[in-house]
């Protein structure tokens, strides 16, 4: 269930470009997720295109002279390990330079890429609260991985401050 906000400036990106990303992001990250790519569960991979005017985006507080990007992939605590962000985040830059298709100036990176992970229990869907063993269940996921998940989560645990009501 990935969510990600793709932000690049106003003109880096062609509409025909913009679309063939917009088809390849949602699924590049469930399949890495280790989740099946389907109408199912591409309902709530969402990707979130931010196109800025040129002048909003800077590096150094001056205006990049190659188009750069950046991207944020949140996930639920538990689908991925260091290996599944290698390879999403190298096969997410690859098709963000594809689709821009040019070669940049050589003055630095040109994509930026985030994942964060969002603990269980603090990511939601009209209003009902998904855990990430919820979650794997709901998608039909092996125990084997549900375990690990679930172990992976008690790891990493939320901080609960009580709230006493008085």
């Amino acid at each position: 269930m990935p969510l990600i906000d793709f932000t690049f400036a106003e003109g880096s990106l062609s509409p025909d470009a913009q679309s063939r990303l917009a088809d390849k992001m949602w699924s590049t990250a469930l399949r890495w997720e280790g989740i099946e790519v389907n109408a199912t569960t591409g309902s709530v991979a969402w990707v979130y295109f931010d196109e800025r005017p040129r002048r909003h985006i800077t590096v150094a507080g001056r205006v990049p002279g190659q188009n750069i990007y950046r991207l944020n992939v949140r996930v639920m605590t538990g689908f991925m390990d260091q290996a599944r962000i290698d390879n999403l985040t190298r096969e997410l830059t690859a098709s963000v330079l594809e689709a821009d298709g040019s070669e940049g100036d050589g003055s630095g990176p040109r994509v930026f890429c985030i994942v964060e992970e969002i603990p269980s229990g603090t990511w939601s869907i009209d209003g009902k609260t998904w855990t990430t063993v919820f979650t794997a269940q709901t998608l039909g996921l092996d125990s084997a991985r549900i375990a690990a998940m679930e172990k992976a989560v008690a790891s990493r645990p939320r901080i609960d401050v009580p709230h006493e009501v008085k």
